[in-house]
């Protein structure tokens, strides 16, 4: 009676459908989502490549295959492959990543390595494991042909780059995806200790709260000075279609931003060119691009002695995540409190550190070689305060959650 009456049977590693057909391996469909995933969005950006040629000039300068290779590029870009410009005497390399559509990228290899997962037989972990290696192996291999087949005298990305981000990629989304999409075949939770998953929860809990802090003062800072974006955008000059592919651009340029505004709020802040610094103590700048975006920078000089105490938020995301973790995995000693709350803080503050570190790079030539944050002071400043936040917040909670069932008892 009760298994009829449990809704969340786990799935039985079957190799066969209901109606009696053989389920195909897990590594065949896993070849076929890494292939899918990487030439879906590929094509995507060699189409959205070709209208922004059209819109810009109606293609009276170069031809469809300069238009096509810049969407490869892109793409590439997006995958960690640097790219190296020359023309004439003028030389740069591009290393900056267009996170929105790296994230897109992830996605799409996510929804696909789920397909893949409950479309085939999955038997154990093992099956898992070289369905991921397989579908990121095919995704990186698509990866590294398109930067051979793209690469010219004036703009040649990185191969070796582009097979590992590639591979690296596929193997975090599309292997994520085949790990979810296995269900309870796989019972990989069971052999995880439960300080470890408490620790992991609360680290991706602590970053998670950096970024929605980081979106909320890009936000703000836009909204206070929506006139200087309105401006940039007026100077440009473009029309509908010309407004809608920087409108793109933008996008896949945000993540970028709202993880640089963690950076600020972490204390050290970032770079916008080489000599230049954006931080609640102090704001140096120079020359900047023309870009929305940029709007939001603080104006030169000491910023006002209120703003250093936005340095408070990582500390409060560190207490916030022990807190949750508190709640979601009991413990009833101050030390176990103690010592979850301090690792999810420290797991926090490095993944945080790791995607400060992605959101920077070479944005073009000259002094705009230098643009991200430092990554040792951040991860210093990250894991110190939320750190610390977590610990406090830890042991609070834990010391709550003991007093509790006392005053319950009364």
């Amino acid at each position: 009676m009760t298994d009829l009456l449990d809704v969340r049977a786990p799935r039985s590693s079957t190799t066969t459908t209901s109606a009696g057909t053989p389920l195909r391996p897990l590594a065949l469909s896993a070849a076929a989502a890494g292939a899918v995933a990487s030439s879906a969005v590929l094509l995507g950006c060699m189409a959205l490549g070709l209208v922004g040629w059209f819109a810009s000039d109606a293609g009276g300068h170069g031809d469809t295959r300069d238009a096509i290779r810049v969407g490869a590029d892109g793409w590439l870009l997006a995958h960690g492959a640097h790219l190296h410009l020359s023309t004439g005497a003028v030389s740069a390399t591009i290393t900056a990543i267009p996170l929105g559509l790296s994230l897109f990228c992830a996605y799409v290899a996510y929804r696909l390595g789920v397909w893949a997962a409950r479309t085939s037989a999955v038997e154990d972990l093992g099956t898992v494991l070289l369905g991921s290696v397989v579908m990121s192996g095919i995704y990186a291999v698509v990866c590294l042909s398109t930067a051979v087949l793209a690469a010219t005298a004036s703009a040649e990305p990185g191969l070796l780059r582009a097979f590992v981000g590639g591979f690296a990629l596929a193997f975090v989304g599309g292997g994520g995806g085949i790990l979810v999409g296995s269900g309870d075949v796989v019972e990989w939770r069971s052999r995880v200790p439960e300080t470890v998953r408490a620790v992991l929860k609360g680290g991706a809990a602590a970053a998670l709260l950096m970024v929605t802090f980081g979106s909320v003062l890009l936000a703000v800072a836009l909204l206070l000075d929506l006139g200087a974006a309105a401006s940039v955008l007026s100077r440009l000059h473009a029309d509908v279609s010309g407004g809608l592919l920087y409108t793109v651009l933008v996008a896949a340029a945000a993540p970028n931003a709202v993880l640089l505004s963690s950076s600020y709020l972490l204390g050290p802040g970032f770079a916008v060119g080489t000599g230049t610094l954006v931080s609640p103590s102090a704001v140096v700048l120079g020359p900047v691009p023309a870009f929305p975006l940029l709007a939001a920078l603080p104006s030169e000089g000491t910023p006002p002695a209120a703003m250093t105490a936005l340095v408070a938020a990582p500390v409060l995301a560190g207490a916030v995540a022990a807190v949750l973790v508190v709640r979601r995995f009991p413990a009833f000693g101050l030390e176990v409190g103690a010592v979850r709350g301090l690792g999810a803080g420290v797991v926090g503050g490095l993944v945080t550190t790791v995607l400060v570190a992605l959101a920077g790079g070479a944005v073009g030539p000259g002094r705009m070689t230098d643009v991200g944050a430092d990554v040792l002071d951040t991860a210093i400043a990250s894991t110190a305060s939320m750190g610390v936040g977590g610990l406090v917040a830890g042991v609070a909670a834990t010391w709550w959650a003991r007093r509790r069932p006392a005053s319950a008892d009364r």
